[in-house]
């Protein structure tokens, strides 16, 4: 069985796949405060809670945009399988071309998004990862990355709002906002959860009238992306196990024997 692990800003998201199939996803709480033993104590007790024994852990394919927490929680998979995790890097197999500045930057997470969209939805295809930051990524019909954008996540700009003003309340995200605000609450709501809506779309516009990109499936994953996604004008696929399952497809191709 695989385990891939997904270290991100706010979460760390952990799946565990046998063959294809993904057997369970978990998320933890990335912080930095937890050493290697804490997490290998927390995995080891999600993959028990599921029915799995660690010995069955025959591989790991890590991504990671926290280098503070990339080694931590290497070592705590070494701690729990007895093996080395393979990292997403410079380097790694992925499947597409790369057409940025430079594509050794090119996150862990998207290279992960395209290399799962690649295989499950074709390409062209429009990537919008939803976490603490939203990223739109374009692919073209060539099944080349070609880049993308980043904007504000909806959960940090609600903190942020609250945080740097003095009048402004805290809100919550749940519910459908009107379409015009008639209190701060209501108006900063519509703001945030239709304004991101009407961003992502605004890109989607600009990024399927590039060439080669016509007719490109929208493919949407994160922990805000229903939110996001449902308020969108254009037809947008949710996927929440996109990453995970990009991670268990790179670790394919780099393990498979070259031929």
């Amino acid at each position: 069985m695989l385990l891939a692990v997904d270290i991100g800003n706010s979460n760390i998201a952990l799946g565990v796949f046998d063959g294809g199939t993904l057997r369970f996803r978990a998320k933890l709480a990335a912080a930095v405060e937890r050493s290697a033993d804490e997490y290998a104590v927390l995995m080891f007790d999600l993959l028990r809670i599921n029915g799995i024994s660690r010995e069955s852990i025959t591989g790991c394919m890590m991504g990671s945009v926290v280098p503070q927490l990339t080694g931590i929680v290497e070592e705590s998979v070494r701690i729990l399988t007895g093996r080395s995790a393979m990292q997403v890097g410079p380097g790694t197999r992925t499947g597409f071309r790369i057409r940025i500045d430079d594509p050794t930057q090119l996150g862990a997470d998207l290279a992960a998004d395209t290399a799962a969209v690649l295989a499950d939805y074709g390409a062209p295809a429009i990537i919008v990862d939803a976490g603490t930051v939203t990223t739109l990524a374009a692919v073209d019909a060539g099944r080349t990355y070609l880049g993308g954008c980043i904007l504000p996540g909806l959960h940090a700009s609600a903190q942020l709002m609250k945080s740097a003003t003095a009048l402004l309340p805290a809100i919550s995200l749940v519910g459908e906002p009107p379409v015009i605000g008639k209190n701060s609450a209501e108006a900063m709501r519509l703001g945030l959860l239709t304004g991101s809506a009407m961003m992502v779309d605004g890109f989607i516009d600009r990024f399927l009238a590039m060439p080669d990109m016509a007719g490109a499936n929208i493919v949407a994953t994160g922990g805000s992306a229903a939110l996001v996604a449902s308020r969108c004008s254009h037809p947008i696929l949710f996927d929440a196990d996109l990453t995970l399952k990009g991670l268990h497809r790179l670790y394919q191709l780099n393990t498979a024997k070259r031929v």
